[in-house]
């Protein structure tokens, strides 16, 4: 709480003082316009994840594969932040932005792409063609309900083109957008792949430690929230007390904290890792998991972190949520004791060059740069 009610401060004042430099802005948005063909498409990201963020997650990923196919990309950071004011140029077609959304309306139809909880934003940019981001069940958002269903149902409505990233969530926007394309996320290849057979002397330090013990090691990284089921990893250390269960990633709403989930000696909370790391603790890992509950949420979540996992090469075990179980090669536990069952499996084919090849071509068939030439298709169509 005390964390949002800063952000917020931050922000108001942010807004308050940055107006003064709205001509600069645009100014420098025209150098960069001049230099574009005339009709290269223009993307903007509104203020959402910050770029820097703890988890490299769609948004980020999809302005890097977008840029790469020389769309001129926008990412707004979120406008608490106070690292820089203006453009930051990270790529050839990709800028950061840290200025009033205002400053783009010297574009001319630009696109947006938006989520659920940043629609607000698209008051303020006049003319825009809308992409919507249908990316998680709605009960997955904070705020009102009622405000995040009206959203919904206007992006809808208003949007030029429409995303649903798993079935169930393509399955309810049929109705009203039978046009909706299921765009589920990806991975960047080569980035998890290239580190395939790491020699365990360059893995980093705090993994390497954890091994000293001589466990194998079943390993999850990503968010650390409500949707993950402590409990059930909780007995199942307890089962498996020979193997060492770890954990990389923030504890984003602080339920790691009071689930007494570290109190298991076998169970090791490594933090919040850069991105760039992240391929190097993955290859730590004999078995990856992803051991979410069950819910409404759950089942509508597209599983990134999966083709992460098999493009590093990895047999994975799940709980059985409907949009991960659509893929070959994923080892589905059903309650604690088939969980225990499926990570032996795991651990028999992780040397299995047919599996290894199953994992290896569903990671390859759903790539950044895949889901990227779908939606500039859509865009241009």
């Amino acid at each position: 709480m005390l964390q949002k009610i800063r952000r917020s401060l931050a922000a108001r004042w942010w807004r308050a003082t940055s107006r003064t430099a709205l001509k600069q802005h645009r100014a420098r948005l025209e150098e960069i316009l001049d230099r574009q063909p005339a009709n290269k498409e223009v993307l903007i990201f509104p203020p959402g994840l910050d770029w820097q963020a703890h988890l490299f997650q769609r948004p980020q990923q999809l302005a890097r594969a977008l840029a790469a196919l020389d769309v001129l990309v926008f990412y707004a950071q979120p406008e608490y932040t106070r690292r820089f004011s203006g453009f930051k140029q990270l790529e050839g077609n990709l800028y950061l932005a840290h200025t009033p959304l205002e400053t783009f309306q010297v574009v001319d139809r630009p696109w947006v792409h938006a989520f659920t909880w940043n629609q607000a934003y698209l008051a303020r940019l006049a003319d825009a063609q809308v992409l919507y981001d249908y990316v998680d069940d709605l009960q997955a958002f904070e705020g009102r309900p009622s405000d995040l269903i009206q959203k919904h149902r206007w992006l809808l409505q208003h949007a030029r083109v429409v995303l649903a990233t798993a079935q169930r969530l393509y399955q309810q926007v049929q109705a009203a957008r039978p046009d909706a394309l299921l765009c589920p996320n990806g991975v960047d290849y080569e980035h998890f792949a290239r580190f395939k057979g790491l020699q365990p002397g360059s893995l980093p330090r705090d993994l390497a430690l954890v091994q000293e013990s001589g466990r194998l090691v079943i390993g999850y990284y990503g968010a650390l929230a409500r949707w993950f089921d402590y409990a059930l990893l909780h007995e199942l250390a307890s089962r498996r007390a020979e193997l060492s269960f770890v954990l990389v990633g923030p504890d984003h709403d602080r339920t790691l904290a009071g689930s007494n989930l570290l109190a298991s000696g076998n169970v090791h909370w490594l933090g919040a890792k850069p991105y760039a790391q992240i391929p190097r603790y993955l290859q730590g890992f004999n078995v990856a998991m992803i051991p979410f509950r069950l819910n409404e949420i759950t089942h509508a979540t597209s599983p990134l972190k999966l083709f992460e996992y098999f493009a590093g090469g990895k047999p994975v075990v799940a709980t059985a949520m409907q949009e991960s179980a659509r893929y070959p090669g994923v080892l589905i536990g059903n309650d604690v004791a088939s969980f225990s069952r499926q990570i032996d499996r795991a651990l028999e084919l992780r040397k299995d060059p047919e599996y290894l090849h199953t994992l290896d071509q569903v990671a390859r068939q759903n790539t950044w740069e895949q889901r990227a030439h779908q939606i500039l298709d859509a865009m241009r169509d």
